[in-house]
């Protein structure tokens, strides 16, 4: 009875903190990272406020469960994000990956060519 009581209250007191997680979470197209890092917060957070005697696989099922609208938001953030990205590529735009790469390409074609000029003319 006592069990019962602990695990109901709980869970109430894991669904208040989610609820104010969740109306702290940003839309869909927000910082993936941030949105996962409060998802992972919450399921830590819940984890650990799980009763004692309960099986851990109980208590898993349990935190997944209350950290759920962190977790849709965050998934459904990360579909979006992935569809604009296959949308730019279908399009023919690089992707976000393709820009960083070129960008360090021709900034290490600033330095590395210089440099090994200077190593050259030095050998010389």
């Amino acid at each position: 009875m006592a069990a019962a009581f602990v695990a109901g209250l709980a869970a109430s007191a894991g669904a208040f903190a989610q609820e104010a997680m969740a109306q702290e979470a940003p839309a869909a197209g927000a910082d993936l990272d941030l949105l996962e890092r409060r998802w992972h917060k919450c399921v830590r957070q819940a984890f650990s406020g799980q009763p004692a005697g309960l099986p851990t696989h109980a208590a898993q099922k349990a935190a997944l469960a209350e950290c759920k609208t962190l977790e849709n938001s965050y998934v459904s953030a990360m579909l979006v994000a992935q569809a604009a990205e296959a949308e730019a590529r279908r399009q023919g735009k690089p992707s976000i990956g393709a820009r960083a790469r070129g960008w360090a390409t021709s900034l290490l074609s600033y330095v590395v060519d210089p440099v090994t000029s200077w190593i050259d003319a030095w050998r010389k």
